[in-house]
């Protein structure tokens, strides 16, 4: 785990990509629907986002089953100007044609680009794991809303667009009402409860609703990009 640290200590020139936090082919997350690959573990916007190149063992706490790492008696890192910077690989193995590509990375590069290029966060260097954990989160609920609000529409139009990843929305149906959630702040949760596909001008979710019978759900940003849909009840 601390290889890339040994050798910079010893004097070699190192470019960090732990397949943990910077593996562009890993899926988002475990849904069969998801393509990508799982052996080391899901990669998603906020894996590459935390990633802190001078001292990931703060910010990296599992293995890809999901196993506490240790990392007791593993080397530090001394010499940081021996750290050259950081790549974000994507593996081609599985992808078959550009917008899969562009699928894969995207938005994953745009959290990547901030542990690489941007300076050294408050969090990366506070040692308490409950006040870094406080002050990551604080910080990734700018870059969340920043991205789903800015960054995100952005996409659709740049370059002609990119076929960029919405993250399907979050839901349950318990005892008639139905509870729905959004891993980004600013996106849309709509629905429908007719069998349809949700569309921009499907029913808003806005809070826990009463409704009958399965429910088919999407998240939508401002330019109208969708997630996968999701469906729960009957």
């Amino acid at each position: 785990m601390d290889l890339g640290y040994r050798m910079a200590n010893a004097g070699y020139p190192v470019v960090l990509c732990n397949v943990t936090n910077l593996y562009m082919d890993l899926a988002y997350n475990n849904d069969p629907k998801e393509p990508g690959l799982y052996w080391g573990g899901f990669v998603g916007p906020k894996n590459a986002w935390t990633f802190a190149p001078y001292d990931f063992a703060k910010t990296t706490y599992t293995n890809s089953l999901g196993k506490p790492l240790d990392f007791t008696g593993k080397q530090k890192l001394k010499n940081r100007q021996n750290i050259l910077g950081l790549e974000a690989q994507l593996w081609s193995e599985t992808v078959k044609g550009r917008d899969m590509m562009e699928y894969y990375v995207l938005p994953k590069l745009i959290g990547f680009a901030e542990s690489a290029w941007a300076v050294e966060r408050p969090w990366e260097t506070i040692e308490n794991r409950d006040q870094r954990e406080k002050s990551m989160q604080t910080g990734w609920n700018v870059f969340a809303n920043t991205l789903a609000q800015r960054e995100l529409p952005r996409l659709s139009y740049w370059n002609n667009g990119y076929n960029y990843r919405i993250p399907t929305p979050g839901a349950v149906l318990e005892n008639g009402t139905l509870q729905a959630n959004a891993e980004y702040p600013g996106l849309q949760i709509r629905y429908t409860t007719d069998g349809s596909e949700p569309g921009p001008q499907s029913t808003l979710y806005q809070s826990p609703v009463p409704v009958q019978g399965t429910v088919k759900l999407k998240c939508f940003d401002s330019a109208g990009k969708s997630s996968r849909m999701v469906t729960v009840g009957k």
